[in-house]
């Protein structure tokens, strides 16, 4: 009958948005990725950061716990807000992905300091900032690219979320690494600290 037809014709139009959709969002991720500007780099809370993206998370109807365990006595970072905002809100998006079950998973929210690590360049690299979630864990055999354009642990994923990540710290003098296995995935990034090192004028 006809009502069939414009069941089957429904399901085809929100299949056609939702892949339109993703395809939107792949295009904004590459085009992101081909930013080649660099940081504005600033004395930054990461803290006002984190709780941001945690609140823009949860209002976008992830279904997971977020708990938070926030270094107080933490020292601004030198980093550009609106990219390291970029960089938490794709961690948080692939932790959300990582846990969702039922029930769903608990994704942590860290920060501490960290004095002995440095960049390759010498820089100290004291300001970390760790997304821990308890989802399935990274597949071993991507593990050591997680952070390479299109390498996705997921079915639909773009495997843009984790590679943006790390060009945007990796941009920043930052560090970022993964520690995985099944029920324990942490993603680390490390970024140097605000007024450490003061140039000349902001160049």
């Amino acid at each position: 009958g006809d009502q069939t037809g414009s069941l089957e014709a429904g399901k085809l139009a929100d299949l056609i948005v939702a892949e339109s959709r993703r395809i939107v969002a792949l295009l904004d991720e590459v085009e992101r990725f081909g930013d080649t500007s660099a940081p504005r780099l600033q004395a930054v809370n990461v803290h006002d950061i984190l709780e941001r993206a945690r609140r823009s998370i949860l209002l976008g109807g992830a279904k997971a716990r977020i708990a938070t365990d926030y270094d107080p006595s933490l020292p601004p970072a030198l980093a550009d807000p609106d990219r390291i905002m970029q960089v938490v809100l794709n961690l948080l998006q692939n932790a959300v992905q990582a846990g969702a079950g039922t029930p769903p998973g608990t994704i942590r929210l860290r920060t501490a300091w960290d004095g002995a690590l440095r960049s390759e360049g010498g820089t100290p690299l004291p300001i970390r900032i760790e997304v821990e979630d308890d989802g399935p864990g990274i597949p071993a055999h991507i593990a050591d690219q997680v952070f390479e354009p299109f390498v996705s642990g997921r079915e639909n994923g773009t495997g843009l979320g984790l590679a943006l990540a790390g060009k945007i710290v990796t941009d920043h003098g930052g560090l970022i690494r993964a520690e995985s296995r099944p029920g324990r995935t942490v993603l680390r990034v490390s970024l140097p600290q605000a007024g450490r090192l003061a140039g000349r004028g902001d160049g």
